[in-house]
């Protein structure tokens, strides 16, 4: 295989784990959201909300993830683009 070629197959291989990774960064947003819907309607009969800080922080960081990694699928398929 050539050099371009070992490069282009590299490339394959990050674009497909950072598709995973985004895929189960989905699945943990939808559980965090299905948890943080529980609590928020437990917590209506409770005095106190019972959604924890971190847990909406959770939530926050990994949107933020979510952006990064949806950032850099973007960068290697400019890479790849331009090869």
């Amino acid at each position: 295989m050539s050099d371009l070629g070992e490069i282009r197959a590299v490339l394959a291989g990050v674009t497909e784990q950072l598709g995973s990774a985004y895929q189960q960064a989905g699945v943990a947003r939808a559980r965090i959201a299905d948890a943080v819907a529980v609590l928020d309607g437990l917590g209506e009969q409770h005095s106190e909300p019972l959604v924890p800080p971190e847990l909406r922080q959770a939530a926050e960081e990994l949107e933020r993830g979510l952006g990064l990694i949806s950032g850099g699928a973007t960068a290697v398929a400019d890479i790849d683009a331009r090869l």
